[in-house]
């Protein structure tokens, strides 16, 4: 599988990773969160759109939130997989980090769920599938994603979907990937992570049970308005199922959600070989040879952008490149060393050290000079 990922990677265009915010124009905001601003962006050099995740450095400070943030970025320059989000970029000004993203044309799976309410179980096979191939391709690098939900799985015009936000993630450093620490979202956590014991890749295939249940039925399989309850069923309720899933698709559901993580699907078994999952070549998936049966409606034209998939709470605000132009002292540059210095910027030092070498320089001769005087 591996030789096939590089195959993906080498078709894409060859091009340099941005160093600067003055390499982009900013179109539009998508999307903010506590300490994070998503934009899109067209790129100068090549006219392409990418989406620009503003991190405000202060606030990640804070919220100590640093290690979470050079994490992130060290997993997405590593992974070069075709259903996960690529990198093109990461750099810092004074006050904010720049992490230079693929655009996903179609938005959140969230916004398509909500919009559908169900999906018929091919569409949702397809959709599962490609994030088993993504969190395999995360485990084998000793990475567990922690917080897989359907906000953060990003659609493509083409219908193919690419996993995002590693914000929550953890690169162990042992032989397995595993985690500790009580993170994620509770309608998507498994009994392991509420109980705040040592969690391993089980958390992740979890997930993955709760978002097939959700695409195939529109519910979550233990949601309830009271979190003291879910929390409850979680840990100890059986698992419900309505006449809208197959036999093969119940299979596959409670072997996710079984409650030993040892016991769960993607731990004691490959989840790709999984019965209800057999039709699928998944060969032939990782190449995105097949055409997918849901397709967002993206109307793509060179000069405008469609932005119909996306919150319009969102797009319809007003943002400006040089509210991020970052004018001030750099703060925080070595807690985020992973972050390059913004080109723009560093030439700006580069060049205020020589104006102070020149005026140092002119003082010390204009001093010797009256001095022989």
């Amino acid at each position: 599988q591996q030789s096939l990922i590089n195959e993906a990677a080498e078709g894409q265009n060859k091009v340099p990773l941005a160093t600067s915010i003055n390499d982009f124009q900013m179109l539009k905001l998508l999307g903010t969160g506590s300490f994070a601003k998503v934009a899109l962006m067209r790129r100068h050099i090549n006219n392409k759109l990418y989406a620009v995740k503003i991190i405000q450095k202060s606030k990640v400070v804070q919220s100590n939130e640093v290690e979470h943030t050079n994490a992130e970025l060290k997993i997405l320059l590593q992974m070069n997989h075709p259903f996960i989000l690529r990198c093109h970029g990461a750099f810092q000004n004074s006050e904010y980090l720049f992490i230079v993203l693929d655009f996903a044309t179609a938005g959140e799976l969230f916004y398509h769920m909500q919009k559908v309410r169900t999906f018929t179980e091919p569409i949702a096979k397809m959709i599962i599938a490609q994030i088993i191939l993504a969190l395999q391709a995360l485990h084998q690098r000793k990475i567990l994603m922690r917080d897989l939900k359907p906000e953060n799985i990003l659609m493509f015009d083409d219908g193919y979907i690419k996993l995002a936000d590693f914000g929550l993630s953890k690169i162990s450093q042992g032989d397995v990937a595993q985690g500790t620490t009580f993170c994620g979202t509770m309608e998507y956590l498994s009994p392991e992570q509420i109980r705040q014991v040592p969690h391993g890749v089980g958390v992740d295939y979890w997930a993955v049970g709760c978002i097939a249940y959700e695409l195939i039925s529109g519910k979550l399989p233990f949601y309830n308005p009271s979190k003291k309850q879910m929390v409850k069923d979680i840990l100890k309720a059986e698992l419900q199922f309505s006449d809208k899933f197959s036999q093969q698709a119940k299979s596959f559901i409670s072997a996710c959600l079984t409650k030993n993580p040892d016991q769960r699907l993607g731990v004691a078994s490959d989840a790709t070989k999984h019965p209800w999952l057999s039709q699928i070549d998944f060969d032939k998936l990782l190449k995105k040879q097949y055409e997918m049966q849901y397709k967002p409606t993206v109307h793509l034209n060179k000069t405008n952008v469609d932005l119909s998939n996306f919150d319009k709470r969102f797009i319809d605000q007003e943002i400006d490149l040089e509210e991020f132009a970052g004018a001030g002292e750099m703060q925080h540059q070595e807690m985020f060393d992973e972050f390059e210095v913004d080109v723009g910027v560093a030439e700006k030092l580069v060049q205020e050290k020589f104006k102070k070498a020149v005026e140092f320089n002119k003082a010390e001769e204009f001093v010797m000079k009256n001095q022989k005087k």
